[in-house]
């Protein structure tokens, strides 16, 4: 009986969120897609557009350290349904906007709901279960993350191709209603209570650092790279960054409690899962430009064949909790990024002469590789984190996913342009795949000095 009741608490509150996830993502991603589109609409040039693109990044990332403090001052369902609200709104307001500047400041409204919507959302489901029901947990929530970069060329583009561009946010309306009505009725009540006072120190320091670092990512990822601005953006983020890691280490009641980052497998997250989420994360960017450029497949065309790659993600999500249930996680982080280093070179010397059943099966396959790394790494996060010191974690996990996705777009046009440069353009994308496997190796060192019995906590 007991069982049968958590999984019913455990599977609505999950769903929810991964579905409060895939909005929040799925919106990230479909912009630049749509970007010419736009552009022509407001009488401009793409390129205008994709500051409304790194100004909902940026507001995200600037602002996920302080959704904790929020919900632990004044509860999580408040702050839950009221960064709903504001998502929504700020998608309608998206909808209406008639020039670049009014796209801008919308899309920020939309990020300043976004931004503590996911985190907020993943904190009451962490908070609400036990180490024994966290595999499961996460296996239902993960799924946006893998989902979204793909699916969205594919949205925007067939929402592009049969209606506006305004029905690109207008969606989120009746998705952003429906997540509304659903979690008042299933959402815990986890009241807000006292808290210390907001470390503004740390609030200032780490939203000018994330800020800066964000735009100058943005800047690295450019099709021209403004040497003269983007330089100055991050030298200037890690001269804050430098101060403000050490106030947050020095103050009694810090914004982010870094101290969670000693413990090994949440450190994991940082370093070994960021290299693997940076190179996981390049082809759903870089596929659809060859398929395109180098192809010279129709939009249409690179979209249906990327759906295998999406159906991976999707359909090797069924085996992921059997495979964490019956194996340590040490060795499935091994085979997972082992298993990706052939895959990823085997993506990087695709032609358009190989047959499409072929390639179907080869983006099936890597597409589920990923998934699988992707739902370990993301679990094992929260093997050792007790309840007293889950908002920071919390916190500091959603600010790594954010940063790995911008800092993956950056590398990959980087990586592009260098292969571009040195090889020609012929062999300009080969490059990115390239860079991804160096980051698939350099992620082993930290995986390969984990104990045995790593996140055994969840598994028992």
């Amino acid at each position: 009986m007991s069982k049968s009741r958590n999984r019913l608490e455990i599977g609505p509150v999950a769903f929810l969120v991964a579905g409060l996830m895939f909005m929040e993502f799925l919106d990230g991603a479909i912009l630049p897609t749509a970007a010419p589109t736009i552009a022509r609409s407001f009488h401009t040039l793409s390129e205008q557009i994709g500051i409304c693109a790194t100004s909902y990044m940026v507001t995200i990332v600037i602002l996920i350290p302080i959704s904790a403090w929020l919900a632990d001052k004044y509860g999580v369902r408040k702050i839950l349904f009221s960064s709903i609200a504001v998502f929504v709104l700020g998608s309608l307001l998206c909808s209406i906007s008639t020039t670049v500047l009014e796209l801008t400041i919308m899309r920020i409204i939309q990020g300043i709901g976004a931004a503590t919507m996911v985190p907020v959302g993943r904190l009451i489901l962490m908070r609400s279960v036990d180490k024994s029901q966290v595999i499961r947990a996460i296996s239902y929530s993960v799924w946006p993350a893998l989902a979204a970069p793909v699916v969205a060329p594919v949205i925007g583009g067939f929402i592009i191709a049969h209606s506006s561009w305004h029905w690109i946010f207008l969606i989120n309306l009746p998705i952003g209603v429906v997540a509304l009505i659903v979690g008042l009725k299933i959402v815990p009540n986890i009241s807000g209570g006292k808290v210390e006072r907001l470390d503004w120190g740390g609030f200032y320091g780490t939203a000018a650092c994330l800020g800066l670092l964000v735009f100058g990512a943005a800047g690295l990822g450019a099709s021209h790279v403004n040497v003269l601005v983007t330089v100055p953006l991050l030298v200037l983020g890690i001269g804050i960054g430098i101060p403000t890691l050490r106030h947050l280490k020095r103050v009694k009641d810090p914004l982010i409690d870094l101290s969670v980052l000693k413990i090994q497998t949440f450190q994991l997250n940082s370093t070994s899962g960021v290299l693997f989420r940076i190179s996981q994360n390049t082809a759903p960017f870089v596929l659809p430009l060859m398929f395109q450029d180098k192809f010279g497949w129709s939009a249409q065309k690179a979209g249906e064949v990327l759906f295998f790659y999406m159906l991976g993600n999707l359909t090797f999500k069924g085996i992921t909790t059997p495979l964490m249930k019956k194996y340590t996680f040490k060795p499935l982080l091994l085979w997972a990024t082992l298993t990706s280093i052939p895959l990823t070179f085997l993506l990087g010397i695709l032609g358009k002469a190989l047959p499409l059943p072929l390639m179907a099966l080869l983006l099936l396959i890597t597409g589920g590789v990923r998934s699988l790394g992707m739902t370990f790494y993301n679990t094992i996060t929260y093997a050792d984190i007790d309840q007293d010191v889950m908002s920071h974690a919390n916190t500091l996990a959603n600010m790594v996913q954010q940063l790995s996705s911008v800092i993956a777009v950056a590398a990959a046009v980087i990586a592009i342009n260098v292969g571009r440069i040195s090889v020609g353009v012929n062999y300009q994308f080969e490059s990115a795949f390239i860079f991804a496997i160096g980051m698939l190796l350099v992620s082993l060192s930290k995986v390969l000095a984990l104990p045995s019995s790593a996140g055994d906590s969840l598994r028992n």
